[in-house]
């Protein structure tokens, strides 16, 4: 997941201010003729997608037809009521929003190439690809991008909420002697908790691209979710479904932050959606709560110091002074987004689609109170129950070259802020057995070692001494670095 900028020097409020007016729901819409219509957006959207569903075809321009009656490679469709058709359909195959954008997006491209120059990427090298530049390289037909936002969100309690997991954070256990459960606790960022999204939004996004090609003959599709050479964060902002956050997410006003993009890049061209203004205002909360100072300016992350950096795409050793503000987190960060106030804790756990017509409370507006932060129930996004099936018991003596920690209770947990001890049961084919499916894979067994001895070292619960003396004799000099480390630190607390 790359980082980036939004352009600066914007008017929030006043950048569309010639092409855009706002709705009575306080939604942008665009002017149509030089008339100040005040429709809402989703009622203009409503009314082409009534008269696309009522009999309007796709039309073909009878330049694009050779004498022998073959169509070639050109569409020309009613882009208005087509536009609305696919968002439409987006909506019915499961996405909670949808916007189409151009194909040029060369502000926000542009400053990639200058980002990866500063390092802010690091060892994320894929981010120099040149492709990123511009679509065309990719889809050399490319007129416009289908943008997709599914809501990930579950109504579980935030890292920042949780006792002992914030990052820095920690927890001695001779406070918590009285309390039924003692164990030191980890965090896991809350999309990994489930299914990973690549499946869950690859698959939906198949169903749209189908629809997509039966729309007219010579439709070109290409689909991303985060694994091309596409950035499709700049593309989804142009596509109006969010703006980007001075932590570098998109965020939308509705929804929040809490969503996976993902985009179908077509040669068929298609009436584009206004970017949303940039809501933020003069807050900095999450450049203020962000423990290693990874956003170091407004809308700029140097992913060099960010958490989920160091636990999930680094692969080698996480730099010492960093170590002790990872805190508790095993695998991502969720700090910034946690502290976001379009993030509040949802009043409702409904997800629902971008044309959702209900009034909007007026306490939601920018700058006021508690907001609608979107959660799912979708079973996919749901904290996984991860069975452990064979664990085996440690003591400091251990020759054992894997450890892993008898478990005192039970074989079964949630990976919602999951015992340390738990996940450090895990052996080397429970891990790829459990995870085999989840995002928690990317980090490889090797690193997952590594960001435990992270964590108990920031735990101070000496009781994990056992398995941290067994891992600092692990073959692999990473987690064995490591776990020195967090000896020290628990030495030290002792």
């Amino acid at each position: 997941m790359s980082a980036w900028k939004q352009p600066g020097g914007t008017d929030r409020q006043g950048s569309f201010r010639e092409s855009t007016v706002t709705s009575e729901l306080g939604r942008t819409v665009r002017r149509r003729r030089g008339f100040h219509r005040r429709h809402p957006r989703w009622r203009l959207q409503q009314i082409s997608f009534s008269r696309a569903r009522g009999g309007a075809s796709p039309s073909t321009d009878p330049d694009s037809i050779t004498s022998s009656g073959a169509r070639i490679r050109r569409v020309n469709i009613p882009s208005m009521g087509l536009a609305s058709t696919i968002k439409q359909h987006a909506i019915e195959v499961g996405f909670d929003l949808a916007g189409i954008a151009p194909p040029s997006a060369l502000q926000d491209l542009e400053f990639l190439p200058r980002w990866v120059r500063k390092g802010y990427g690091g060892e994320m090298h894929y981010l120099a690809d040149p492709r990123r530049d511009d679509p065309r390289k990719v889809l050399s037909s490319v007129k416009s991008v289908i943008c997709v936002g599914l809501i990930y969100n579950t109504p579980h309690p935030y890292s920042t909420n949780v006792q002992g997991c914030s990052a820095g954070e920690r927890t001695s256990t001779a406070h918590h002697a009285t309390t039924r459960d003692v164990r030191s606790r980890a965090w896991v960022s809350r999309y990994a908790w489930g299914i990973d999204y690549h499946h869950v939004m690859r698959r939906k996004l198949e169903q749209l691209r189908t629809t997509v090609e039966k729309l007219a003959a010579g439709v070109e599709t290409r689909v991303y979710v985060d694994t091309g050479p596409i950035v499709e964060r700049a593309f989804a902002r142009l596509s109006g479904i969010g703006w980007m956050g001075k932590n570098t997410c998109l965020i939308n006003e509705l929804k929040g932050s809490w969503f996976f993009l993902g985009v179908i890049l077509t040669n068929l061209e298609l009436a584009p959606d206004l970017p949303a203004p940039d809501r933020c205002g003069s807050c900095t909360r999450c450049l203020e709560a962000c423990p290693t100072g990874a956003l170091v300016e407004p809308y700029v992350m140097d992913a060099s110091r960010c958490i989920a950096y160091f636990n999930i795409e680094l692969k080698d050793v996480i730099p010492e002074q960093f170590r002790t503000a990872i805190g508790s987190n095993v695998f991502g960060c969720d700090i910034c987004q946690d502290v976001c106030p379009w993030n509040s804790r949802p009043l409702s756990g409904v997800s629902g689609p971008l044309y959702n017509d209900d009034p909007r409370d007026e306490s939601s507006g920018a700058g006021s109170g508690q907001r609608r932060a979107a959660t799912t129930s979708l079973p996919e996004f749901q904290p996984m129950q991860v069975e452990i099936k064979s664990h085996r018991p440690l003591s400091p003596r251990t020759t054992d070259r894997e450890p892993a920690p008898h478990l005192p209770d039970t074989a079964t947990f949630s990976l919602f802020n999951p015992p340390l001890e738990s996940l450090a049961a895990l052996t080397k084919e429970d891990f790829r057995r459990i995870f085999a499916r989840s995002p928690i894979k990317r980090s490889k067994y090797r690193g997952w070692l590594r960001n435990l001895c992270v964590a108990m070292g920031n735990s101070r619960d000496l009781r994990l001494l056992p398995w941290l003396e067994a891992a600092a004799q692990h073959p692999d000099p990473v987690v064995r670095e490591h776990a020195a480390w967090a000896l020290r630190r628990l030495g030290a607390a002792g």
